[in-house]
């Protein structure tokens, strides 16, 4: 880890403009820790510049921030067809993360350096001058976000933890390193993960009951109890999923409606994000996510992130969702000078001035995880749970679905609607299913109306569009649990820590 922390705390301090919620990126010079965290106002801006770090830093324009990850992951699924534009078509043809590429490198240094950073606000919070109820607050919320970089880590550059609960993942460090810390070896997976709920479950016992905090982005006992349930299910802890799921909705159960739906996935005053990263005209740097999210507005650039065309056949004809897809051009062009036609998804919409907010945890999400661990339970209500959702989206209701037949609804019902969120790739690993896609046939042509400038339906015959990438690298078929799923430790970690891998020797 020499290279990562060669700067030693690396901790980007930062100021925080709390009437506009803007969160200043530029880094300081590294200064003594007793320094760093003389008070509670200066361990905050630890942690305020360790989030700004985590989502707004750039490797290239295709990559900003802890995005990035979940951009990568929804591109090497199923659902979604990238046109050949900029960004992300490596992934999509799973050649990025094995070939250890930017989003590769990216990963791994945002993680670790944010986990560095949060080793050091826990270790000395006790010793700063400020209140209990403070300290207990930000050593909660370091080690919420600790324990979120480590899911992150388990979930990515390992396969499912009952594959085999023993495979080598990535190293764990709970004390701040620095350019003399030795490199320690890989952990299991399963270490991996204990690491991560344990950070979790610690937090969840310090964070003040009564914190309000003033912006979405800023961890409350609601993110740390959907972090929970989110972990403990990717760790198969069917119990603990239900337990924190079943906590966290019975005070945010709020499912949006139609018309907030249909508003962009833009805005983290959204009454069902329970947590986001909010972005202003003067930062707005994690907003160029849009460019590929967003396929149906003059805003956007880059309209990448299309939907395979089978995808919309998923859905009832009464889901308000299955409304917001459909065939078009690029927005602004000339249909009649264009050739092709791709299945738009109009969820993510750029915001006036070309600025967005993350979405990164929804109300909906929750209700998902919870119906999956009931029904791995054998819960009675967990086909209730579901339908509370799919009734919220104005679909058909499941009826008289149990066991596995429940689940893979259940499943199908997180495909339509964390369509875009970053989930697709981490259910396919963590379930040890494989990526699905089939061609689509560009005969017949696709009739596609529109309105022309002076006002008049016109209807031009034109190519449909779907899924070119159906075979790995080697030109293998898709199957579960492939080594193209996976992030890659970095070239430079294999080099520097000469104990990484000193575990697979003991064995």
């Amino acid at each position: 880890m020499k290279k990562i922390y060669k700067h030693g705390l690396l901790v980007l301090l930062t100021s925080f403009l709390v009437v506009s919620c803007e969160l200043d990126t530029d880094p300081t010079t590294a200064v003594d820790a007793a320094e760093v965290f003389k008070t509670t106002t200066d361990a905050d801006k630890v942690l305020t510049g360790s989030w700004s770090y985590l989502m707004e830093t750039f490797n290239t324009f295709a990559n900003p921030g802890y995005g990035a990850m979940l951009r990568a992951n929804d591109a090497m699924g199923s659902d979604v067809v990238l046109n050949t534009r900029y960004g992300f078509s490596s992934h999509y043809a799973f050649s990025a993360l094995y070939a250890k590429g930017n989003t590769n490198s990216l990963s791994w240094v945002l993680a670790y350096k944010t986990i560095n950073n949060m080793n050091a606000v826990i270790k000395n919070i006790d010793y700063a001058i400020g209140s209990e109820t403070d300290k207990s607050r930000i050593k909660a919320q370091a080690f919420a976000l600790r324990g979120f970089m480590y899911l992150h880590l388990a979930s990515s550059y390992s396969f499912a933890i009952d594959k085999d609960p023993n495979a080598l993942a990535v190293p764990i460090y709970t004390e701040p390193s620095n350019e003399n810390t030795i490199g320690r070896p890989a952990a299991t997976v399963s270490q991996v993960y204990v690491q991560s709920i344990g950070d979790l479950e610690q937090a969840l016992q310090l964070i003040p009951e009564n914190y309000q905090r003033s912006s979405k982005y800023k961890i409350n006992k609601q993110v740390v109890l959907g972090l929970l349930s989110r972990a403990t299910l990717y760790a198969r802890d069917w119990q603990k999923a239900k337990t924190y799921s079943d906590q966290l909705l019975a005070t945010e159960h709020y499912l949006m409606s139609e018309t907030e739906y249909k508003a962009g996935f833009n805005d983290i005053q959204n009454r069902e994000w329970i947590w986001g990263h909010p972005q202003t005209t003067a930062q707005s740097d994690a907003s160029y996510q849009f460019h590929f999210l967003d396929t149906t507005t003059e805003e956007s650039y880059y309209y990448s992130f299309n939907a395979d065309p089978y995808f919309r056949t998923l859905f009832d004809d009464s889901d308000y969702r299955k409304k917001i897809i459909n065939w078009a051009t690029d927005p602004g062009k000339d249909p009649k000078k264009e050739a092709f036609v791709w299945m738009r998804v109009a969820k993510f919409k750029f915001k006036p001035g070309g600025i967005a907010d993350i979405v990164l945890m929804r109300t909906a999400e929750m209700y998902l995880i919870n119906a999956e661990a009931k029904a791995r339970l054998g819960e009675g209500d967990a086909l209730d749970v579901l339908n509370q959702l799919k009734t919220a989206r104005g679909a058909v209701t499941a009826q008289g679905l149990s066991g596995q037949d429940l689940i893979d609804a259940i499943w199908l019902e997180r495909r339509k609607e964390l369509f875009g969120e970053g989930f697709s790739l981490t259910d396919i690993v963590r379930n040890q299913q494989t990526v699905v896609r089939k061609e689509y046939p560009q005969n017949p042509k696709i009739d596609y109306t529109y309105t022309d400038a002076e006002g008049k339906p016109q209807t031009v015959a034109l190519t449909p569009q779907g899924h070119r990438i159906f075979v790995f690298p080697d030109q293998s078929n898709f199957v579960p649990n492939s080594k193209y799923y996976l992030y890659r430790i970095p070239n430079s970690e294999e080099l520097e820590n000469t104990d990484l891998y000193s575990e697979i020797a003991k064995r």
